[in-house]
């Protein structure tokens, strides 16, 4: 069955490192900020290259795999009773999204014991509000660094 993110996704924010990475804790992950309801939309990639590695004795170029690099984008909606993404993100703070794409067992789908959900470090480099538009929910765009490999396949620590 395809997956359709609405109401299956869980996104939070921690500006506290989980002890490890690939598993962190349900207590870690309860004491992030949630913002699912706040998310447009996120685009989180690490990307690899690959370096030609030819010889004389082929006409194929081979290669070998090179560097990595991770690249964090987020949309969020503003709120004019509680502005908490736009509070929370703010221009040079460094933190970590956890993100459950399949959303978890825990209360309100938080991921729970040996859900899996990936972990972004992450350094907020921009943070740009939306034009001013009739008819139009403010939103914004979070831009930022990944100063550290992000881990794809955690999986919640029991």
């Amino acid at each position: 069955m395809r997956v359709i993110p609405n109401e299956t996704s869980w996104i939070g924010f921690t500006t506290t490192r989980p002890a490890n990475l690939s598993a962190p804790t349900a207590s870690e992950i309860s004491g992030a900020t949630k913002l699912t309801g706040l998310v447009i939309s996120i685009t989180a990639q690490a990307t690899g290259n690959s370096i030609p590695t030819p010889n004389l004795e082929n006409i194929f170029e081979t290669s070998i795999r090179g560097t990595t690099t991770g690249s964090f984008t987020a949309d969020f909606y503003r709120d004019d009773e509680d502005d908490l993404a736009w509070e929370t993100l703010g221009l040079g703070v460094s933190g970590y999204f956890l993100v459950s794409r399949f959303g978890g067992t825990g209360t309100n789908s938080a991921p729970a014991s040996g859900d899996s959900l990936e972990v972004w470090p992450v350094s907020i480099l921009s943070r740009t509000a939306s034009a001013l538009a009739s008819n139009t929910a403010q939103t914004f765009t979070c831009t930022a660094a990944v100063p550290e490999t992000p881990v794809e396949d955690a999986v919640v620590a029991s």
